[in-house]
């Protein structure tokens, strides 16, 4: 099988699924995060993977973003981490491995996210990050991923320690981080310019943003282009959500919000692009065939 890498130097543009979260609670909201969906509701999950790969993703992403232990010890969820992240990326991989052919090979990402405290500030002890980080990657890459991508990130301490605790496990683990925020800063007000110059140390396979409307993300991706070294990387949502009969809604279909995927990458050609909060397969498909018939 081709690794990632080696993928990654035959494609100009690496198309990631949509949301994840969002998509499996308003199936089952019987759950307090996700990713326990994993261990809960495996069928339920790995029908996600498959719906995005036959949208014509090149990789999904795990269900595994606040499969941390400090995460999980927040919401006082008794659950093993190391279980919940393992199988999440054993279904991800038997879900990629079923679609995957010699002409289009498909790839997982262990996707990891920040870690707050129940008050909601950032937790910033290094050597209990590190910890549990390591906890984190170690069962997503026993359970089969491909690449790791960190994602939402707001912090200089805990990306140091999660790309840390990655390069110990495996260095040759291709590394993603993907920041969001607002106006060049995350929402703890970090800027992106002092997190970049800090991680720059290390050998990115990209970084870029997520979780950000198509207004946001334009701004930011400008000043991305501007102080990273790194390719590019950017999976926008949908934006802002109604409440309709009881359920949160998006209203950008799939051919707007493929459209406007369209401009971005016409603009600032990043290598992987996907979707974040609200997008669904159909979303993907729309971006899937926006994205082959681009002449660039």
């Amino acid at each position: 099988m081709i690794s990632f890498s080696d993928f990654a130097d035959t494609k100009k543009t690496i198309l990631f699924d949509g949301a994840t979260g969002s998509n499996l609670l308003s199936e089952d909201n019987s759950v307090i995060l996700p990713d326990i969906l994993s261990l809960k509701r495996p069928g339920l999950v790995l029908s996600l993977h498959e719906e995005y790969l036959a949208a014509g993703c090149d990789v999904v992403e795990t269900n595994s973003f606040n499969s941390n232990p400090l995460v999980f010890e927040s919401f006082g969820i008794k659950k093993s981490v190391l279980e919940c992240a393992k199988i999440s990326a054993i279904l991800a991989k038997k879900a990629a491995d079923k679609f995957s052919t010699p002409e289009k090979p498909r790839f997982v990402a262990g996707s990891i996210g920040p870690v707050f405290h129940q008050n909601g500030s950032l937790q910033q002890d290094e050597a209990l990050l590190f910890e549990a980080y390591s906890i984190q990657i170690t069962a997503l890459l026993e359970g089969g991923a491909d690449l790791l991508i960190f994602e939402t990130m707001q912090d200089i301490f805990q990306l140091n320690s999660a790309l840390a605790a990655a390069k110990k496990i495996n260095k040759d683990i291709p590394l993603i981080v993907s920041l969001s925020g607002k106006n060049g800063k995350t929402h703890t007000g970090t800027s992106f310019e002092e997190i970049v110059r800090e991680i720059s140390k290390y050998d990115l396979f990209a970084l870029g943003l997520n979780c950000e409307d198509f207004a946001e993300i334009e701004k930011d991706a400008e000043i991305i282009k501007k102080i990273s070294p790194f390719t590019l990387i950017l999976m926008p949502n949908l934006g802002f959500s109604e409440k309709i009969n009881g359920k949160f809604v998006y209203k950008t279909t799939p051919a707007e919000f493929a459209g406007k995927i369209s401009e971005l990458i016409q603009k600032f050609e990043p290598k992987i692009v996907g979707g974040c909060c609200g997008t669904t397969p159909e979303h993907i498909e729309a971006m899937f065939k926006k994205i082959t018939s681009l002449k660039y």
